[in-house]
Formats: C-alpha cells, structure tokens, sequence
C-alpha cells in the first residue's frame, strides 16, 4: 500500500467535519517532506459527503461487505437475466433486508463522532447502496472505502456493464433465404413447408397475457411497497411505545427522587431549627461564662492584694515579737 493509500484510508475513515483540515496538514507535511507529487494527489482528495462517509465506514467496519454486496448484485442481476421469477422475488427480499441493517448499521457507526444522520442523509445511503447492488459499476466504487458523493440508480431493474437495464426480447432474424438446387434426374426437389400465418385471435390473447403479466408484475412492486411501508410504521409504533415506556420511567424516577429531595430538606430544616436554638443557648451561656470568668478574676486579684498586704503586717508582727524577745533576754 502506498503512501497516497495510507492518507487517503486515514482521511476517508474520519468524520467529513475534519477532512479539510487532516487533509490539508497531510499535504504540507508531504511538502515539508520534499514530496511535491504527493503533497498534489493528497490535495487533490475530495471531501466525503454525510452519506458517502457512512457507506466508507460500512466497508471499514465488515470485511465481508464487500464480498455480500458483490454476490448479491451478482445474483439479482443472472435473475433477471434469465427471467427467474421466484429467485428475483427471494434476492429483491435479501435486498431490501440487506438495505435496512446496512443503514441501521451505518447510524450506530457514526454516533461516536457525534454526527446528526437526518433522513435526507438516509435517503442518500438507501440510494447508494440500492444503485451498488444494481450496477456493478456504482459497487466497485461504493466497497473502495473512499466514495465521495451518494449514488442513485435510475434504471429499472439491475444494471450490467455494456447491457441494457431492462432485459427484452428481440424478434429473431429473418431466417436466411435456403439455396435452390437444381434437381437431378435421381433426386426429387426439396418441399419447403411454409408456416402458416398467425392467427390474430392468438396474437391478441398474447398481448393480452402480457399486458395481464404486467399488471401482476405492478401489483407485485405495490405490495412489496405497502408492505415496506407497513414494515415502517411498525416500527415507528415499537419505536415510539419504547419512548413512552421510557419517559414513563424517567418521570417515575424523577418524581421518587424530587420527594425525597423535599423530604431531606423538610429535615435539614428542623435539623438547622434546633441547631440554631442550641446555637443560641450556648452564646447566652458563653456571655455568662465570660462575666464569671471577668468576676472571678476580679476577686483574685483583690484576694492576691490582701494576701500581700497581710503578708507584710505578718512579717510586721514578727519582726517586732522577735525585738520584744530579744529586749526580754537583756533585761
């Protein structure tokens, strides 16, 4: 694989919101690499649309893709060919069904990118894949893994290269005019039966077979039709009771989670109501506190005073009982 394929594998693989701009560094790093000829076939790369980068993702996600698309497409068209009713009827069934998970498939890939996929998006990837599994062509380009643009199919039935869409009947040639040869006296001449001409009664009920085949082969595509329709809404009614069933529980939960909430706060409330009453008890019992505190000081300091005043009048006391004693002892 070249160079040229690896970028190109990187930037079809990747969302189209940042193709331009993975692109355009990939061509100055080529640039920058001194490769001039790479750096042009990268900038010559064309963004993808929503659709096409869809269906590049299909093919990166299932190796067998290509090869279901392939066979498929195969098979549908040797059915028409050889005019197979029941086979075509079998294939159109495969083809629709392969339509409707390859688009669901396509949906689920592009969420992680966080792309809107809207019908007309859809529309575009029922397209290319139809018109792929039609011609030949159109599969060769859609399982190269970097389609740029959808595809649409306008044909009737499936398309081949260098064959007609709608598989005919020609008259056949006009039978080659036989060589007379001249009798000889021991052969008799050939007869030549002509056939006899159409009978216009037979030719008119052929036409009218036909025409009857016709209105069968109509009544057929207007069921198949209905019934896709029909497959739709069904699945629109499941989708939407999936929906109600779900909001249905959101709002069970909401609402079992909003009481809960009003009941812890009911809580919190009284909680916070006798916070702040005992809040307020201890402040008028820390203000008394303080006053014991600032009077009991007071009265250690007046005790401590007279502590040291009759601690002096003791010393007093004693020094004059010692003067007395001593005057005593001389006398």
């Amino acid at each position: 694989m070249s160079e040229l394929d690896d970028v190109a594998d990187e930037l079809y693989s990747g969302p189209p919101s940042d193709f331009i701009a993975h692109r355009d560094a990939a061509a100055k790093a080529a640039r920058a690499d001194g490769d001039k000829e790479l750096a042009k076939e990268i900038s010559e790369l064309r963004k993808p649309t929503v659709s096409a980068w869809l269906m590049n993702l299909l093919v990166r996600d299932d190796p067998a893709f290509a090869d279901q698309v392939v066979a498929l497409g195969e098979g549908l068209r040797d059915a028409e060919r050889s005019l197979d009713g029941a086979a075509l009827r079998e294939l159109s069934g495969q083809r629709r069904a392969l339509v409707r998970s390859l688009t669901a498939r396509a949906r689920k890939l592009a969420q992680p990118a966080g792309q809107r996929i809207g019908d007309a998006v859809t529309q575009e990837l029922d397209a290319t894949l139809t018109a792929a599994l039609a011609d030949p062509q159109v599969a060769r380009e859609v399982t190269s893994g970097r389609l740029t643009v959808a595809r649409e199919y306008a044909g009737f039935g499936s398309a081949d290269t260098g064959q007609s869409t709608v598989p005919t009947k020609t008259a056949p040639p006009p039978p080659k005019p036989k060589k007379v040869e001249e009798p000889t006296k021991t052969e008799r001449p050939k007869l030549t039966l002509v056939k006899p001409p159409v009978d216009p009664e037979e030719a008119r009920r052929a036409r009218a077979e036909e025409r009857r085949q016709r209105a069968i082969d109509e009544a057929g595509k207007a069921v198949a039709a209905a019934e896709r329709v029909l497959a739709e809404a069904r699945r629109a009614h499941d989708d939407a009771l999936h929906l109600r069933d779900q909001s249905a529980a959101q709002l069970e939960r909401a609402e079992r989670a909003a009481q809960e909430a009003h009941q812890e706060e009911d809580d919190l409330v009284t909680a916070l109501a006798e916070i702040r009453r005992k809040l307020a008890a201890a402040g008028k019992a820390a203000t008394v506190a303080d006053k014991d505190v600032s009077q009991a000081q007071a009265n250690l300091r007046h005790d401590e005073k007279e502590a040291t005043t009759a601690e002096r009048e003791l010393q007093r006391a004693e020094r004059a009982r010692d003067a007395a004693a001593a005057r005593r002892d001389e006398l």
